[in-house]
């Protein structure tokens, strides 16, 4: 999996107007189409110091609302902040829009959904991070729910573009899909 981290505060540090966040949607957009797919795309918002509702919908929602639409099928995209408190506009803009973003907080030890994602997906995706990988039949055993539901909810995590899915064949025959986190957490004590 090829992963890129691209900043955006080449783009200032007090992040403020829609025609900012037109640039950053365009760089993004640019950035994420060179990759190939499967890969994710991190933006880091570490030095900036303001990221206004505006341009965060700007840049980030309407880019979120473009790959969820397929419009660049199989890769991902998640947010790096120093601070939960950095993102909590575009944590607005994402709900408004019924979208959502992973966001990796700090040192790379804490994550949080932004925007709009029901319980049931969190807690399918608060597994699949915990456990690195995990498969509907995992589910089944470790959260006690049926196997379409399982089934179900992974696939609405794969399209909100919240985990990603390889698809391999089973030894008995058959296709094995797995389901992995955008990227890995550093659990430290």
């Amino acid at each position: 999996m090829a992963t890129r981290i691209v900043h955006l505060a080449q783009f200032g540090k007090r992040l403020g107007t829609r025609a900012e966040g037109k640039r950053a949607r365009a760089f993004l957009e640019e950035a994420l189409a060179a990759l190939p797919e499967g890969s994710v795309l991190t933006a880091d918002l570490s030095g900036i110091e303001v990221l206004s509702g505006s341009f965060a919908d700007e840049a980030i929602g309407r880019f979120v609302a473009r790959l969820v639409a397929d419009d660049l099928p199989y890769r991902h995209f998640l947010v790096r902040t120093p601070t939960a408190d950095l993102v909590e506009d575009l944590d607005v803009k994402l709900a408004q829009r019924k979208l959502a973003v992973l966001a990796v907080v700090g040192a790379g030890t804490e994550w949080l959904v932004l925007g709009r994602v029901p319980p049931y997906l969190a807690e399918v995706l608060a597994w699949v991070i915990a456990h690195g990988e995990t498969t509907s039949q995992d589910l089944v055993r470790g959260l006690g729910i049926s196997l379409q539901n399982a089934t179900t909810r992974l696939a609405k995590l794969v399209r909100l573009r919240l985990v990603r899915v390889v698809q391999g064949s089973r030894p008995m025959g058959g296709i094995q899909r797995q389901f992995y986190p955008l990227t890995s957490f550093n659990e430290r004590s």
